[in-house]
């Protein structure tokens, strides 16, 4: 029988490796704008769910994707700020990453309010002038009391325990942001490490004790860099704990991954993680992006991608380098399977538009609007091109100057029994006629399972919302 243990132990690997992790970073945000917010309460909200909140209020009940109303509830007294506009998140972000750079070169960004850096070179130098009899660990040890530990032992991880102590506090200094952080040989344990113990703490993971942290993981999908798709496809094969993955015939996870993915997969869930430390630079694409309920006129889809555009323009405009293309998504819902599927198509932007953006000419915002819209409409003609206009559509007079039904977003499915290629054959007021006809009776029927209402979980009701993204790619200078 073939086992897939990958080569290589996790003694082998001596990098040093931090992990930051920004404590409830968003609502850490609103309260270095508004200090007033320190002593109460703060939930930050996109649409009606709470992104994050701060430690007072998770002590009266509220958590991290609860709804807003349940918050409310738990909290009456909770101060809501709306976290939909992440400009002012972005900036405290980035001055946190050239922060962390301006000590070491090797860090690397994990969203919004996460770093990885690479300490490996600077405890090497540091041990080079360091009495190890007087060294120490700072913060917490895994599954150790921090006296009990020879500090000889691992005075790589001990000095990156000092290293790791000293840029939280500038962080909180210059920044006044509190953060998390985990000491460790590489990238996955030093993330896994790092939210032991909350808030405003920081967990050095000793080599010994890899196999626990692994283990004590709840299921595969739980392991970083496995995600959703790929835990439900690892569940298909009978694979569930991480214990599953570790002992799966790597033959097997070859066939269903490549070798590649496989073997990564299987060195992940046995605590292995040999990935650097990679600094991104700039960005090669900004983008903007809402969810929002259905929308069903192009009037309303061009307010909201001008709205999107003015963000994303301001952002251009401070970024300083030339857009070259620009790209429109729209994710729609799935009736059948209540998922979302995103469509994307993209145009050069002409250059004196470009330019136009750059210098923060105010025509810039309505020439990116008139391609994003033109975008928008090849998409629609490709999904609807015989489809008849919906009644929301209808009562839009403003785009009604030609029956094209390209000229709706979302259009009602026909009724199961209604065939349609005879359908598209009848007549455009005759097709208005039947749809009308069908609409009535389709709210006049009587509620099944799969409509949504009010009392139905947020889940539920995220997967009929859709949602438009406007990219500028490829920025150059």
């Amino acid at each position: 029988m073939e086992l897939g243990f990958p080569a290589g132990r996790v003694e082998d690997d001596h990098r040093v490796i931090l992990h930051f992790d920004m404590d409830c970073f968003y609502a850490q945000v609103e309260m270095i704008r508004n200090p007033v917010l320190r002593s109460k309460p703060v939930g930050v909200h996109q649409k009606y769910l709470m992104v994050t909140c701060n430690y007072l209020a998770r002590e009266r009940g509220v958590a991290k994707m609860m709804s807003v109303k349940d918050a409310l509830e738990k909290c009456p007294d909770l101060v809501l700020v709306k976290g939909e506009d992440l400009t002012f998140y972005r900036e405290i972000s980035y001055k946190v990453t050239e922060l962390l750079m301006s000590y070491c070169p090797l860090v690397e960004r994990l969203g919004l309010d996460e770093n990885f850096m690479d300490v490996t070179e600077l405890v090497e130098n540091r041990r080079r002038h360091t009495d190890v009899s007087e060294l120490s660990f700072v913060g917490h040890i895994y599954r150790h009391d921090v006296s009990s530990v020879a500090v000889q032992d691992h005075v790589g991880l001990a000095l990156g325990s000092v290293i790791a102590s000293e840029l939280r506090e500038v962080l909180f200094s210059r920044l006044g942001l509190t953060s998390c952080a985990g000491v460790a040989s590489s990238k996955l344990l030093a993330k896994l490490v790092s939210g032991t113990f909350k808030p405003n703490q920081q967990t050095t993971l000793l080599p010994p004790s890899v196999p626990h942290i692994i283990t004590s993981l709840t299921g595969a999908n739980r392991v970083p860099g496995i995600g959703y798709r790929t835990a439900e496809r690892l569940k298909a094969l009978g694979v569930v704990s991480v214990r599953d993955l570790q002992l799966f015939p790597l033959r097997q996870l070859v066939c269903e991954f490549g070798e590649a993915h496989a073997k990564r997969f299987q060195s992940l869930a046995c605590g292995i993680d040999l990935s650097p430390v990679t600094p991104a630079g700039p960005p090669q694409s900004l983008s903007n992006e809402d969810t929002f309920k259905k929308i069903s006129t192009l009037s309303e889809a061009e307010s909201k991608i001008t709205e999107l555009l003015l963000s994303l323009s301001e952002r251009m405009r401070k970024d300083g380098r030339l857009p070259q293309t620009l790209k429109l998504s729209l994710r729609r819902s799935s009736a059948p399977s209540r998922w979302f599927n995103r469509e994307s198509r993209q145009t050069p932007i002409p250059t004196h538009t470009a330019h136009r953006i750059i210098n923060g000419c105010p025509e810039a915002v309505p020439q990116l609007v008139s391609i994003a819209m033109k975008l928008l409409q090849k998409l629609v003609d490709q999904r609807i091109r015989s489809s008849a206009p919906s009644a929301l559509e209808r009562s839009d007079p403003s785009h009604m100057s030609t029956p094209d039904p390209v000229r709706s977003l979302l259009i009602p499915e026909l009724p199961p029994d209604v065939d349609l290629d005879v359908f598209r054959a009848l007549p455009q007021h005759i097709q208005s006629e039947l749809m009308t006809s069908f609409q009535r009776h389709a709210a006049s029927a009587p509620p099944t399972d799969d409509l949504i209402t009010a009392e139905e979980p947020a889940s539920s009701r995220r997967a009929e919302r859709a949602a438009y993204r406007v990219e500028a790619d490829r920025p150059h200078a």
